[in-house]
């Protein structure tokens, strides 16, 4: 597959820097997606002092990325959505660009809002104002989320998955690609 390349210059950029309310790993092998808010991933990172090991891309030589190994019963609040019947599962495979991976990985997680089933943590309140109860309104809900999505291809559940979310420390992109 073309030149290979070589660098091994990481930098520190994953969930510690990202600027994310909440998390989206998509996982191929169990047709499943682990949702959660950022912070609960972030903060078992620190109860739980999990191994780092490195990922890396087809055709370059040393790791493109590190990553801690989570077990998702170590963050609190995850929810594990059951995809089964997406259609798009057939259109993604191991061969495929990282930065093709993300996005069939957010197509999917597009999906699952579309259909409501994707979970949001918001803030709510009851609007105390007589007015505007009078008119039928009861809760007024304030939302505005910045989701980071990734295609963590093996995560989630034994025997299809590793047993581990892949919670990103550091990258490199040696190939250049937008997105990857």
């Amino acid at each position: 597959m073309g030149e290979r390349i070589m660098n091994a210059e990481l930098f520190q950029y994953g969930i510690l820097e990202e600027n994310s309310d909440i998390r989206a790993h998509v996982s191929v092998v169990n047709r499943t997606i682990y949702v959660f808010p950022t912070k609960n991933g972030i903060n078992a990172i620190k109860d739980n002092d999990p191994i780092v090991v490195n990922a890396g891309q087809e055709g370059v030589i040393g790791a493109t990325a590190t990553g801690w190994l989570v077990k998702p019963e170590w963050i609190e609040d995850i929810r594990r959505i059951k995809f089964y019947s997406w259609v798009g599962w057939e259109l993604c495979n191991r061969e495929m660009s990282t930065n093709k991976k993300g996005e069939f990985a957010v197509a999917c997680v597009l999906e699952l809002m579309r259909i409501g089933r994707f979970p949001m943590w918001m803030e709510e309140e009851e609007d105390k104002r007589k007015d505007v109860q009078i008119k039928g309104t009861d809760i007024t809900v304030f939302i505005k989320k910045r989701i980071q999505v990734k295609c963590d291809y093996d995560a989630g559940e034994k025997p299809l998955g590793t047993g581990y979310l892949f919670l990103q420390k550091s990258e490199r992109n040696p190939l250049k690609r937008h997105g990857a």
